[in-house]
């Protein structure tokens, strides 16, 4: 997880300059391995609590949500990862956060700028 200052991203295939950009907030990179599959209630509910707590230490209420397969050889079926990234969207949203979700599935440009204190870059494991 990444406290940013800012963050844009477009679909790499994208022609045009259209791309979302989003100021400060908590952008959280997902990545779902092969076994959250068997404990997908358990895997929700702690990173949900991960995400608030962050959210809450850092003062935003702003989160952006980025599948990243890339971290381990083991990975959750496509499906159950896009589903557990919508989940914890819907989750937060209903807690009063504003979500984005970078597309699932496809190659996205991206810059961010990531601030400086230690709660700027955390990692949690589920």
């Amino acid at each position: 997880m990444l406290h940013v200052e800012s963050f844009w991203y477009r679909p790499d295939e994208s022609k045009s300059d259209t791309r979302t950009e989003i100021g400060e907030s908590l952008l959280v990179w997902i990545h779902s391995e092969k076994e959250d599959e068997e404990n997908r209630t358990g895997v929700l509910r702690k990173m949900v609590k991960n995400i608030r707590w962050l959210a809450k230490k850092i003062e935003s209420n702003v989160v952006i949500l980025h599948s990243f397969a890339h971290l381990d050889d083991s990975k959750a079926e496509p499906e159950f990862a896009d589903s557990v990234i919508e989940e914890t969207a819907d989750r937060l949203r209903t807690r009063g956060f504003e979500v984005y979700i970078v597309p699932f599935g496809q190659f996205n440009e991206f810059n961010m700028h990531v601030k400086g204190p230690s709660l700027a870059k955390v990692f949690k494991k589920i």
